[in-house]
């Protein structure tokens, strides 16, 4: 079954029972709660390195206030106006999913309450 396709596996869960299809649906919701998700099992894993960038963003964000920057860990891969360039370049610098991020200006106050 390990090579079947998506419409293999539609037929085979179309032909199970009701309490089958019952029994089926409760453990995909299991599985997906209990984060086994391919997913989340990346995201979870990937949780660690995305924290070197945060702290390097934190640390180095005012210097390139007003652009976005592009990062692989506390590596700086490029920066510039353009989102979608700055992501393009560091995909084609080998970074399968690069931590992309408009660094604010520290000096910038902003205020959403009420006055």
């Amino acid at each position: 079954m390990a090579d079947a396709n998506f419409e293999e596996i539609l037929k085979a869960v179309r032909s199970l029972a009701p309490e089958e299809r019952v029994r089926l649906r409760k453990w995909l919701a299991e599985d997906e709660r209990n984060g086994r998700s391919q997913h989340e099992l990346g995201a979870a894993q990937s949780a660690p390195r995305r924290q070197r960038e945060m702290r390097w963003l934190s640390q180095h964000e005012a210097r390139y206030a007003g652009q976005w920057i592009a990062l692989d860990g506390d590596r700086l891969l490029c920066h510039g106006p353009d989102a979608r360039k700055v992501y393009a370049e560091a995909h084609a610098a080998g970074v399968k999913v690069p931590f992309v991020a408009y660094a604010e200006d520290p000096n910038d106050f902003q205020w959403g309450g009420w006055l």
